[in-house]
């Protein structure tokens, strides 16, 4: 069946029109460690897969350590250096590598291939699209601080939407997160140089596969000491540093570079698709001109 102009227009803008919801999507949904340039870290480890659009320094460390079979991968554009350790379950991973690979006592029984798995370039487009997208959203929860402690409360049984301040997030010692059973979490987190410090996040009515951390202006995010946020981490625009600590959940950053342990629990939630963004008024100046040279076929047609 062939399709008419004006069906043909989304196509032509790579548009889609529906408003559809969805989990984490795009190229780094599957791995608990997506980032665009470098990921550098020792002395521990990362239980799901892990991906890198630069290059990856690894000392006594191990990736996808909760993963079994060709299913675990450690993916780099770059090149990869890195030793004591390996990939996968059993070491029997595979390292897919754009660059060189410098391994000592590293071991990755699947061998070495050429990175064909990611374009990196279009993944960062459509993370910082969605980080630009789900920020706009209007909070339908509510936010407080006292004596320390950060609550979130909300009551939507799908989609409970919170905004806090950089400064609330990283100057208090606690975080509760009470919300309906069954829903998810999206927690807009506005400014940079937020910091995770020693304390704790309590959570009711959620796990962390449903809460997602949205750092849609921050361009550096500290993952300091023991307080593990218990939700995925959204910084497509940041550049992570890590302490000695761990996450439960993705993180989906510009760079990262410190001794975070990566606890593989991806991100379980639905969220706006992305496609809700608005369209940009030269795009429906050319929509509108192909409506125009539809309609003028059409009538010269019947003439």
């Amino acid at each position: 069946m062939r399709l008419s102009k004006l069906a043909m227009i989304p196509v032509l803008l790579g548009l889609t029109i529906n408003c559809a919801h969805a989990s984490l999507v795009g190229m780094g949904a599957d791995y608990n460690v997506f980032v665009f340039g470098d990921f550098t870290s020792s002395n521990s480890d990362t239980e799901g897969n892990l991906a890198a659009g630069g290059n990856v320094n690894l000392q006594n460390y191990s990736v996808a350590t909760k993963i079994s079979g060709n299913s675990a991968r450690l993916v780099a554009s770059g090149n990869v250096t890195a030793s004591s350790g390996g990939v996968g379950n059993g070491q029997n991973g595979t390292i897919y590598t754009d660059g060189s690979s410098n391994l000592t006592s590293f071991t990755a029984t699947g061998g070495i291939s050429p990175q064909s798995l990611v374009d990196f370039s279009q993944a960062q487009s459509l993370a910082q699209t969605l980080s630009t997208s789900w920020g706009s959203l209007a909070a339908n929860g509510s936010t407080s601080t006292n004596y320390g402690t950060l609550n979130l409360s909300g009551s939507d049984s799908a989609l409970n939407v919170f905004t806090v301040s950089g400064g609330d997030l990283t100057n208090t010692n606690a975080v509760n997160i009470d919300v309906t059973a069954g829903s998810t979490v999206l927690i807009n987190v506005t400014g940079s140089g937020q910091i995770f410090q020693n304390g704790q996040v309590t959570l009711t009515g959620i796990d962390a596969a449903h809460i997602l951390y949205n750092f849609s202006e921050s361009t550096a995010l500290t993952l300091a000491g023991s307080k593990n946020p218990f939700g995925s981490l959204f910084a497509p625009f940041a550049d992570v540093t890590g302490g000695y600590g761990a996450l439960d959940g993705q993180l989906i950053a510009q760079s990262f570079s410190g001794n975070t342990e990566f606890h593989n629990s991806l991100f379980a939630g639905n969220l706006p698709s992305g496609t809700e963004v608005p369209v940009p008024a030269t795009a429906w100046l050319f929509v509108s001109a192909l409506v125009l040279l539809g309609s003028a076929g059409r009538k010269k047609r019947l003439l």
